[in-house]
């Protein structure tokens, strides 16, 4: 696929001179006395700098990245349907046939003007070719195979959907058959989403694990040029300072639910140095299988810490042991801050929804007896898709959330950098796309109503200083994000990308 080397040098030089993770230490915290200006990354010179630095991946040959792609017969995926009638079965095959053929005109017609059998094109999804199910007006033109195949995906989509709603399981293997057949990790937006979303083969399989030589560095570029997780950890961090700095206690203790990679916390740190609050940071221990190293992260914080002249403890303890500890702790000059991150693309995994409810239940009964807040973060705006009818619906919504995204990210790629692109999705896109995933979560959805503005706990209004520093962190007034302001007491701030809602952070008292 690509020189394990390739994406893990790029950029890296400018990475490492801005301090890798974190703001530049020794910068200002009180410029023009605003605080919250400590809290945004001084490495914004990076995206103006992607076009050239992305430029060492252009090096690659072009037999580097080839996937072969089994054009199997429908006949293969025509097993145990026998006993499926009525006419949306027959519809659905007539439709599939008259699809195909165009599909084979336009085929035809790409290989007469290219002049052979070549790898399949790879061209932008900018042209802003959204599935009709999620109630977005397209222009079709008549002579455009390309997007007549793309609509013809969408239809499918809707079809599986529809028919795991109404417990027609063999006809919707039919339909994922057919899906599979058009979905591509090199096509459009949503030949990649479909791709992924019922792809656990070779093809995406290879992909993971060549992608996964470069993680650090594209785990580093992903942060810094889209700002889901740069605009939730400001978003958090400054609400947390807010009621740090409104509270008298000489000691703060932030409980995180996923530390991550860490990268949330730095400039926190750096703040609450100036500031001279002796702090403990602790995250909460994982049950699932993690691919991180917790020793590795917590000195790498301290050295953050050293480095700002705060004096830090950094533990991992279950949440039965944090509750346990807080309740048997006599110390009562303490602000208590919980944070939780879920879902955010940079994170590349899913939790158990059951998790992070008991995360919240136990800040919730912490706080009863203690001062503090929560922030909270979403990358999949869960509470959305609450209001969804029904489960082609809930489908719906989850393909326009995830297409959104891999557009927002393949605008920030040129087309000859589609291999650094496609890593970042493998990466970061692909670990929320999963059709069975996706079920659970709606099972999950019907049986569990409850979400933390439903336990009693009271919305933290929003600052107006926090939510213009977001605005100008995405650039609001040069680019097609937006940041919007809602929820009880204006505690909620939502990014969005072209109308669709990316990420939602939460903040309650």
């Amino acid at each position: 696929m690509m020189h394990p080397e390739v994406l893990q040098s790029f950029l890296q030089q400018d990475l490492d001179q801005a301090g890798g993770y974190g703001p530049k230490m020794g910068s200002s915290l009180y410029d023009d006395g605003d605080l919250y200006s400590s809290m945004i990354s001084s490495d914004s010179y990076f995206q103006s700098k992607l076009s050239s630095d992305l430029s060492t991946l252009s090096n690659l040959d072009d037999d580097e990245m080839q996937v072969v792609f089994p054009m199997e017969n429908i006949s293969q995926h025509m097993e145990g349907i026998e006993g499926i009638s009525g006419t949306a079965f027959e519809e659905l095959l007539r439709w599939w046939a008259e699809s195909e053929e165009m599909d084979n005109i336009s085929s035809d017609d790409s290989m007469e003007n290219e002049g052979g059998y070549g790898s399949p094109s790879i061209k932008s999804s900018n042209d802003s070719m959204v599935c009709p199910s999620m109630n977005l007006s397209v222009a079709l033109p008549p002579d455009d195979m390309e997007v007549e195949g793309q609509t013809s995906l969408c239809h499918l989509l809707k079809a599986y959907g529809e028919a795991m709603e109404m417990g027609q399981e063999e006809l919707a293997k039919v339909i994922v058959g057919c899906i599979n057949q058009k979905a591509s990790p090199l096509g459009g937006t949503i030949e990649r989403v479909a791709f992924n979303l019922f792809q656990a083969g070779n093809q995406g399989d290879y992909i993971k694990q060549e992608s996964m030589k470069n993680f650090k560095a594209a785990f580093k570029a992903f942060y810094e040029i889209f700002p889901y997780g740069r605009f939730s950890h400001f978003a958090a961090n400054s609400t947390i300072l807010e009621a740090i700095m409104s509270d008298s206690a000489g000691k703060v203790h932030i409980i995180d639910f996923d530390i991550g990679e860490g990268v949330q916390w730095p400039s926190m740190l750096e703040v609450l140095g100036k500031l001279r609050k002796e702090t403990k940071l602790t995250t909460i221990r994982k049950n699932e299988d993690q691919n991180y190293n917790f020793e590795e992260i917590r000195d790498r914080l301290l050295d953050y810490a050293n480095a700002s002249g705060l004096k830090l403890e950094v533990q991992e303890i279950t949440i039965g042991e944090l509750v346990n500890e807080i309740e048997g702790s006599e110390e009562h000059e303490e602000c208590m801050a919980f944070n939780c991150m879920v879902g955010l693309p940079h994170m590349g995994r899913t939790r158990d929804r059951s998790h992070v409810m008991e995360f919240l239940r136990a800040a919730k009964q912490l706080l009863s007896k203690k001062k503090g807040i929560i922030t909270f973060g979403d990358g999949e705006d869960f509470e959305k898709m609450k209001c969804c009818g029904g489960y082609s619906s809930f489908i719906d919504e989850y393909l326009n959330h995830y297409q959104a995204l891999c557009e927002s990210m393949e605008g920030n790629f040129p087309e000859y950098l589609t291999e650094a692109r496609i890593a970042m999705e493998s990466l970061f896109v692909a670990p929320y796309v999963s059709s069975f995933s996706w079920h659970q979560k709606w099972e999950n959805l019907r049986e569990d109503s409850e979400f933390a503005a439903n336990i009693g706990l009271i919305g933290w209004r929003l600052s107006k200083e926090s939510v213009m520093e977001a605005k100008e962190m995405v650039e609001e007034r040069h680019s097609s994000y937006r940041i919007r302001v809602e929820g009880q007491n204006g505690n909620e701030m939502v990014l969005e990308w072209r109308g669709t809602s990316m990420v939602r952070v939460y903040a309650w008292k």
